[in-house]
């Protein structure tokens, strides 16, 4: 294992994650129409709370997860996955009416950071700077630049992100930031972290051939909450525990070659289910993966046939 992916899962690692499409929304009305359609609360949401959420299509399959920003001071600012912003703006094109959402595209204008791994926070400390709640988001300095720093580092709930919205700043935040979290990542130690910490992420996991259920993203699901589009789909699954598939993490045989996507899972002669994800990890010889098993072959330390290498699965999303 290489020193940043270890640094990364044990301590602190910066990554940058500006290929993220990032929409800036002044409207008075995004908070409301996102609420009616995805999985999760926020019109509620006041300035410096954030949550994760689903854009599901009327079937109740994943069409974007977005995380929301409440911002301190005005607006909301929503981060999507990988695939740019123009497929999230059109998504809410199609749902507006009178709407008043003020969407502008930031994702060539803001910069954005990560920092990941379980000394985040202090890392953050390090910096000067405010530590926020999960999704949450505070204004600060840092190197002389305005930044919001937010609960999530771009995939999940953990660590956190940076963002400089004067992208001309971004590089002397980076130095600061490198300065105090010690390791950067770059691209595919970031894509080993993600598969070893089990992030789904846009384009692999979170597809419209997925649930939210079944992609582990439960927690961004209020079943409590009112209609949004493709509610009755998620709650059915819910209710009636129809959940087909899990998402889980193989881990190969060292020397094993890394299976490509749509790659067939395979136990005693059958299969159930398929790779999404995989790579060997910098400084390892020991292949990793995500895929989408049957449920009821999803079992932690199960020995499954990936083509012609053998894998263990290491962990299931609940």
């Amino acid at each position: 294992m290489s020193d940043g992916l270890r640094a990364a899962l044990e301590r602190c690692a910066l990554a940058d994650r500006s290929i993220l499409p990032r929409i800036l929304a002044t409207g008075p009305d995004l908070l409301d129409l996102l609420h009616r359609l995805s999985t999760n609360a926020v019109k509620d949401l006041e300035p410096g709370e954030g949550r994760a959420t689903v854009l599901t299509t009327p079937k109740g399959r994943i069409a974007h997860r977005l995380a929301v920003h409440r911002l301190p001071d005005a607006g909301v600012l929503l981060v999507g996955g990988t695939g740019g912003a123009g497929a999230v703006l059109e998504h809410f094109r199609r749902f507006t009416f009178a709407e008043q959402l003020g969407l502008s595209d930031v994702t060539d204008s803001w910069a954005h950071f990560a920092v990941v791994g379980p000394q985040a926070p202090t890392t953050l400390t390090a910096a000067g700077l405010p530590v926020p709640t999960e999704y949450g988001c505070a204004a600060a300095t840092l190197a002389g630049a305005r930044v919001f720093v937010a609960g999530g580092d771009g995939l999940g709930a953990d660590g956190c992100s940076v963002f400089v919205p004067q992208r001309a700043a971004g590089e002397a935040v980076w130095n600061e930031l490198a300065r105090v979290a010690g390791a950067v990542l770059d691209a595919p130690t970031l894509e080993a972290w993600r598969i070893l910490r089990m992030r789904p992420a846009a384009e692999t996991e979170l597809t419209e051939d997925r649930n939210p259920l079944e992609a582990g993203l439960r927690a961004e699901i209020d079943f409590a909450k009112g209609c949004y589009v493709g509610q009755e789909v998620v709650a059915r699954l819910n209710t009636y525990d129809k959940v087909v598939r899990r998402l889980v993490r193989l881990e190969f045989e060292p020397g094993s070659s890394a299976p490509g996507r749509d790659a067939g899972v395979w136990i005693e002669g059958r299969e159930v289910g398929v790779v999404t994800s995989s790579i060997v990890p910098p400084g390892s010889d020991a292949p990793a993966a995500l895929a989408f098993v049957r449920r009821e072959s999803a079992v932690e330390g199960a020995i499954v046939r990936v083509d012609d290498s053998t894998a263990r699965i290491a962990a299931v999303a609940s």
